[in-house]
């Protein structure tokens, strides 16, 4: 399968988690972050992280700076931190908007290139 054929199945399936009232998050979290790193986007995947436990890192009681020590982790870690600490915190709605946000940049980003 070409890598474009590959990369529209994947954004025709990010485009069907953009529904609001979903009532199990946290499965549909696991599936972007995998998705993301199919596609190769382990960047956005460790900023998604980083950006959410910094966000909330005075309820998770993190007092280093995550964006310096991020790297010291590696990004499965990184996940299961954060799922682990968002459902601890009742925060996976939280979360699944993180990824949500990130994959409507994805997809807009991808119909501008298309012009």
């Amino acid at each position: 399968m070409s890598l474009s054929l590959k990369r529209n199945k994947y954004l025709a399936l990010f485009s069907s988690l953009l529904h609001q009232d979903i009532k199990f998050q946290s499965p549909l979290i696991l599936r972007m972050y995998g998705l993301l790193n199919d596609l190769n986007l382990k960047k956005e995947n460790r900023y998604i992280l980083c950006n959410f436990i910094d966000q909330n890192s005075d309820l998770f009681s993190i007092k280093a700076d995550i964006y310096r020590n991020n790297h010291k982790y590696t990004l499965n870690q990184l996940f299961l931190f954060a799922i682990k600490k968002a459902k601890e915190c009742n925060l996976i709605g939280a979360l699944y908007e993180e990824y949500l946000n990130t994959i409507v940049a994805i997809n807009q980003k991808k119909e501008i290139s298309r012009f």
